[in-house]
């Protein structure tokens, strides 16, 4: 008498477990939920980012509002600024390093290599604020419009071009209103600059938060 000799999955179920379909389904559920905790983590950083922006420009603001001649930011305002832009990138750069766990070398080479070029340009930016000193420019000029002009304009120009790259039209609009708003504030003189580019920024990253948010609900197919 011939009999199963021992428990044997059935054909069905070989052919369901090795279905290609279920790979790629699979594949679209990962990707989805990885593109969602990326959204999450974008959007904390965006939201923090805000109340940053108000306290780094609203500190230097401040210490220049009342200066006759201008003389530029105080050690004191400015200690406000790194203090929180240190805290900043820290919380920034251990999200980030959450976010790109799972990325292939090639992904965290152009990180890497995004985050060479910015770091290159801001300081460009910084050493010729001492040129254009040591050249005669006055205060208002070298410590007042051009810093935060040529940074912010540095900043949205390199942004934008990587927001096009990735197709993230939402950043790319934050990215190139920050370079309107540079363009802009410089118009409001060395005190206003700082006031005008504060609020300015901080208006930009909340409407991109929103827009963002927006966008990847109406995305989002109907339930």
């Amino acid at each position: 008498m011939n009999g199963p000799t021992g428990t044997q999955p059935s054909t069905a179920d070989d052919e369901r477990a090795m279905d290609p379909r279920d790979a790629v389904t699979l594949l679209e559920q990962t990707t989805r939920a990885t593109k969602r905790a990326f959204d999450y983590r974008s959007l904390r950083l965006t939201l923090v980012a805000a109340p940053v922006i108000a306290i780094v420009f609203g500190a230097l603001w401040y210490s220049v509002r009342n200066q006759h001649p201008y003389k530029g930011p105080t050690p004191v305002a400015l200690a406000v600024m790194y203090t929180v832009l240190a805290l900043w990138i820290t919380f920034a750069a251990s999200a980030a390093k959450r976010a790109s766990e799972g990325l292939s070398g090639r992904s965290i080479r152009q990180q890497r290599a995004f985050s060479a070029i910015l770091v290159a340009a801001l300081v460009g930016v910084s050493v010729f604020e001492g040129v254009l000193k040591a050249d005669g420019a006055s205060n208002g000029i070298a410590f007042g419009i051009y810093p935060p002009t040529a940074q912010l304009i540095v900043l949205g120009t390199i942004g934008a071009a990587m927001m096009v790259a990735r197709e993230d039209w939402p950043g790319f609009g934050v990215s190139f209103s920050l370079i309107l708003v540079a363009t802009g504030s410089a118009f409001a003189g060395p005190r206003g600059v700082w006031l005008s580019d504060g609020i300015g920024c901080f208006v930009i990253v909340i409407a991109g938060a929103i827009a963002k948010v927006w966008m990847d609900r109406a995305s989002q197919p109907a339930a």
